[in-house]
């Protein structure tokens, strides 16, 4: 009785082990569609800071990029991955591109 008592102990626990919690997470700047709205032509860069706040990626060879970029993952198998790239001539917003 002793054996079975213990056999099934042991695979209770490791059952167990397969149901580990996985804590979902953000990282980045978060991106929506209205944030991304409120981006126009004609901006200046702080401007755009004040709006989504700094982005994650500054490109040390070009001022006049600014690239925001959101991952989540809610699951253990799910990723989502959002993209803004804020181009700048003059200080002020010429192109965005998003990969919502």
């Amino acid at each position: 009785m002793k054996k079975i008592t213990a056999l099934f102990s042991i695979a209770v626990a490791l059952a167990l082990c397969a149901c580990v919690y996985h804590q979902p997470f953000e990282q980045g700047n978060i991106i929506t569609r209205a944030s991304v709205q409120s981006i126009h032509p004609g901006m200046t860069s702080q401007d755009v800071v004040a709006k989504l706040g700094s982005p994650v990626l500054k490109n040390v060879y070009d001022d006049n990029r600014m690239d925001y970029i959101y991952t989540s993952q809610p699951s253990r198998n799910t990723m989502v991955i959002k993209k803004l790239v804020v181009e700048f001539h003059n200080n002020r917003v010429t192109n965005l591109r998003t990969e919502l």
